[in-house]
């Protein structure tokens, strides 16, 4: 039985298997004690709609800790129902807070991603053999191990990218473009 009397919730049906309650549902507890003897006083009846059904709420949550119905007495009427568990669509790891639900994935928006992946490997491309020439210009072979660090400073962030929705389409275009550098940097190193 959750009841809220004086400024406390008293718990009454107590059994020896029923396990304790995790604080943070204690301590919402009483303050929705504390709040129901102010709303009683107070005799607005908004207040105390929302103390009837944030009690219903803690009911529902005491309920499925214990793993069966609890007797719910309302502060405001004395009325007495009983509360079931309601499952919750997440399941909830000890410890942790209930993560939002992810949506499914929809379908790859290949139509609109691969024109973006092209933009950023062409754009990538011509930026990266514009500076690696104008390096290898003004200091010689220095531009491979220059254009070396670039491309590994860029990759854990083009890797990360990789599985965010928009940006994986420009993270796979400046990786593309990377190689198309090198493989024109190259070719024009030896030819």
């Amino acid at each position: 039985m959750l009841r809220a009397a004086g400024g406390r919730v008293e718990l009454g049906d107590r059994r020896p298997e029923d396990p304790p309650l995790p604080d943070e549902l204690q301590t919402a507890l009483r303050e929705w004690a504390a709040f129901a003897v102010a709303a009683g006083r107070s005799g607005m009846p908004d207040e105390r709609e929302l103390v009837r059904r944030r009690g219903r709420q803690l009911a529902s949550r005491v309920a499925g800790v214990r793993g069966r119905p609890v007797d719910y007495v309302d502060p405001m009427s004395g009325a007495v129902e009983s509360v079931r568990a309601v499952p919750s669509p997440v399941p909830r790891a000890e410890g942790r807070r209930r993560s939002l639900a992810v949506e499914p994935p929809g379908p790859t928006p290949w139509a609109t991603g691969l024109p973006i992946a092209g933009f950023f490997a062409v754009l990538v491309a011509i930026g990266d053999v514009q500076l690696s020439s104008a390096f290898a210009e003004a200091f010689g072979l220095l531009w491979v191990p220059a254009n070396l660090l670039v491309g590994l400073g860029l990759a854990p962030s083009l890797y990360l990218l990789r599985t965010v929705p928009f940006w994986r389409w420009p993270a796979m275009g400046a990786a593309v473009g990377l190689v198309v550098a090198w493989v024109v940097l190259l070719v024009s190193l030896l030819g």
